[in-house]
């Protein structure tokens, strides 16, 4: 038999044995996906020859000055909400991996819903990838930060005529976006069925960014288990590997919430960087931009200043700043007061 012929024969057989051990299908859809990337197929378009890197730089300073030519608010482009952000750090580009992360109630969630707000109102259609917060917390917090109306007070059933009034003018202000956010709630799922979904949402147009709140939550597959048993650190290490595979091949953006491990949550801001990030070095090495946030705990809770640290970035600079919280409605803002 040919030898490619029986290469295919045997991965037949493999489909057909694990789908007869009943294996979850995002495990046997990753799988297959790896063996045939591996099996003499290869991607013509992974190769950029010497000439043609002329050619592709033109074409990238071609679309630069046509994009210039688009008024900032028509753009469909992947910048940040606050003027600190922008000054520091360049849009999104296709395929990177950004990393915000932060202690327990510093605010990080926060963050990463403002952004994808953002996102949408700029063109894009965000996939809001969330495995703690359940729907109804979201939506109390979405409407919080566009209304000046705290969740305590939605959730009393006590809102006054001028408040349900201020919730129904969001609604079509918020429709009215030439983009949108579709939230994902994924509690107890493994990043190869987080994956698999969020290709089939982009294949159907829905798609061009994600945000995804929070790593450390995704539950381990029943091949992470199998290969790496007890180990949280190679399971997380394995999750950003399938996450970074899934926005370079689609060139889909990604910005991931992370959790600050126990050294970089007593670290005084001056003195902590990326390694606090909790769990696998993954996180930061594969990613493209990695800030750090961090609010002081004080007698009353926590400060409602948080201190910004730009820690990586391959899209320029590097740097820190301070920012304000408004956490009872779930908003960031700018002071403009460098560090």
């Amino acid at each position: 038999m040919n030898p490619e012929l029986a290469q295919y024969e045997a991965l037949a057989k493999e489909i057909l044995r694990r789908c007869m051990a009943e294996d979850d299908p995002a495990d046997i859809h990753k799988w297959l996906s790896d063996n045939l990337n591996r099996m003499g197929g290869g991607d013509d378009t992974a190769l950029l020859t010497w000439e043609a890197s002329f050619d592709f730089l033109d074409r990238t300073l071609e679309y630069y000055e046509q994009l210039a030519k688009i008024p900032e608010s028509e753009r469909k482009v992947l910048t940040w909400p606050w003027e600190s952000w922008r000054r520091i750090i360049d849009p999104l580009e296709e395929g990177m991996l950004g990393v915000v992360t932060a202690p327990d109630g510093a605010g990080k969630t926060i963050y990463g819903e403002s952004i994808a707000e953002h996102w949408a109102a700029h063109k894009n259609k965000v996939v809001f990838v969330h495995y703690e917060l359940n729907r109804k917390l979201m939506m109390l917090r979405r409407t919080a930060r566009h209304t000046g109306i705290t969740v305590r007070q939605m959730k009393s059933g006590k809102l006054t005529q001028a408040e349900k009034a201020a919730i129904a003018r969001v609604r079509p202000l918020l429709l009215s976006w030439d983009g949108h956010i579709s939230y994902l709630h994924t509690p107890g799922w493994s990043m190869e069925r987080t994956v698999a979904e969020l290709r089939r949402l982009h294949a159907e147009g829905e798609c061009d960014a994600v945000v995804l709140d929070y790593l450390e939550k995704v539950a381990p597959s029943r091949r992470q288990i199998q290969m790496f048993g007890s180990n949280p650190f190679a399971r997380e290490a394995d999750n950003v590997e399938q996450l970074k595979n899934f926005a370079e091949s689609t060139e889909v953006p990604v910005l991931m919430i992370a959790q600050m491990n126990k050294d970089g949550k007593k670290t005084s801001f001056d003195s902590v960087d990326r390694t606090a990030i909790s769990g696998s070095g993954e996180k930061s090495n594969k990613a493209n931009l990695v800030v750090l946030l961090k609010r002081e705990r004080t007698a009353e809770g926590y400060s409602n200043m948080v201190d910004v640290w730009i820690d990586k970035n391959t899209m320029g600079g590097t740097g820190s700043f301070q920012q304000i919280m408004q956490p009872e409605y779930f908003r960031v803002g700018d002071i403009h007061r460098e560090r």
